[in-house]
């Protein structure tokens, strides 16, 4: 589960620095063989790879930022991402759920 814990850093990682409201974690197992990860936050944007097919690069030796969207494409199984527009589902607060699968 070492993955899923990395990958849900990442995700709380992003939710923090780039929203400016609340945010949530949510775990769920999908069948006996994935765990899903997702993470809502306030921010509508969705980020490469969650809302597009584009390649994400390596980040550059010595970066600081940018490995978190490589670390979703090299170890996540699955992922995905969809607004949340005021739905009632964590409040009216709108924003995003992004999720990413792992192998159990």
């Amino acid at each position: 589960m070492e993955t899923a814990e990395l990958l849900a850093g990442e995700l709380l990682t992003n939710a923090y620095l780039y929203s400016d409201g609340p945010y949530t974690l949510r775990l769920r197992a999908m069948g006996s063989t994935r765990l899903r990860v997702g993470v809502w936050d306030s921010n509508p944007h969705i980020p490469a790879p969650f809302g597009a097919d584009s390649p994400v690069a390596a980040p550059p030796s010595g970066a600081e930022r940018g490995r978190g969207l490589f670390l979703v494409r090299a170890y996540a199984a699955n992922w995905g991402g969809y607004p949340l527009g005021g739905t009632g589902l964590y409040g009216d607060a709108g924003g995003k759920l992004l999720w990413v699968e792992v192998r159990a």
